[in-house]
């Protein structure tokens, strides 16, 4: 019998729906992962490895390549923050999909600059020579019971009053909880834009990849796996997040809301809301995705690490890692002085 072979494409097309399968079925079902967010969002130059065993997809990962010291990047790598990453494979194929691949990532001259990589991940397995593991924003997560009561019930006496007060006053004032799925998912996303540009403007790193995020999102929401939910009144909007719906899982993606001290806890309110939603329907967990924010620690204790892999093959990769971690340590060094300075100066502040 042959072994598995693999093949390096540009587009999954025909392979798209055993992919999706094995995102299924991989231990955390990642959107990121998802054969339409990766088709959207990619960047030009294009990995698709793929592990094949005939017709039948063994596994696979999802890679992009940067001309620059030949860096290799996650595809859709960067502002969008793509998470809970690994390498693809069905069960009990996870040796032969791990060896293939090995064998492509450590051809010479590779830089493997790879963030966004779940703990545990087999990823590690298949990368060449030392592998430099940085940790990264961890994202906090919630496990669902069966009803929204009992979610309910977990949280922080004070939490729970703080939310019945936001809920009861945007009830006396008309504004009501919406969702969209399917075509009408679009024209909210230009919403959401018109919101996150008011309320953030050039400090925001999400509207530059606007364009990209938009085009993942068109093919979600052809499968039914991308919602946008919205406080609002009429053609008011106060608050609207968009997420995922994935295999069981809802990923909380991007939100935005009207600015001003009328609607500071309204985001907070339409989150409650989509958690007591995600339980009525059934799913199993709720993510709140990279990022440590104070908000999401009231809804939650869980969180699951995030991290960075950095790794090289030949000269030019082994090169390219020392430069990578020169540059992380200089950041780390520079971040700390920064703090240690505003520490200074708000001491001796008259």
């Amino acid at each position: 019998m042959a072994p598995p072979s693999l093949v390096d494409v540009p587009r999954l097309d025909g392979w798209a729906s055993q992919w999706d399968r094995l995102v299924d079925t991989s231990p955390i079902p990642s959107p990121f992962l998802r054969s339409w967010w990766l088709a959207g969002t990619g960047g030009p130059d294009r990995h698709f490895l793929l592990v094949v065993d005939g017709e039948q997809l063994l596994g696979g990962l999802a890679l992009e390549q940067r001309h620059r010291l030949s860096s290799i990047r996650v595809m859709g790598d960067g502002t969008l923050c793509p998470d809970h990453l690994d390498l693809l494979a069905a069960p009990g194929h996870e040796a032969a999909v791990v060896g293939p691949l090995r064998d492509w990532l450590c051809r010479p001259g590779h830089l493997l600059d790879l963030r966004g990589v779940r703990a545990g991940a087999r990823l590690v397995e298949a990368l060449p020579g030392r592998v430099r593991s940085e940790p990264m924003a961890a994202a906090p997560y919630m496990p669902l019971p069966d009803s929204a009561e009992a979610y309910r019930a977990t949280l922080p006496k004070q939490f729970r009053r703080n939310l019945r007060k936001s809920a009861d006053r945007l009830e006396a004032e008309g504004v009501g909880h919406r969702t969209f799925r399917g075509p009408a998912v679009l024209p909210r996303l230009d919403i959401l834009r018109e919101l996150h540009q008011a309320q953030w403007g050039a400090r925001s790193q999400f509207l530059p990849a606007f364009d990209r995020f938009v085009a993942g999102c068109t093919g979600g929401a052809a499968v039914d796996e991308v919602v946008v939910h919205e406080l609002g009144d009429g053609n008011l909007v106060v608050a609207t997040v968009s997420a995922f719906e994935v295999a069981g899982r809802v990923s909380l993606y991007q939100s935005a809301r009207l600015t001003g001290p009328r609607w500071r806890d309204v985001t907070t309110a339409l989150l409650a809301v989509i958690v007591d939603d995600a339980c009525v329907r059934g799913f199993t967990e709720v993510d709140f995705l990279r990022g440590e924010e104070s908000y999401k620690g009231r809804f939650t204790p869980h969180h699951r690490e995030m991290f960075r892999l950095v790794a090289g093959s030949g000269v030019g990769g082994r090169l390219g890692v020392v430069s990578t971690a020169a540059t992380f340590y200089a950041k780390q060094a520079a971040a700390r002085c920064i703090r240690l300075g505003r520490s200074m100066a708000a001491r001796w502040k008259p």
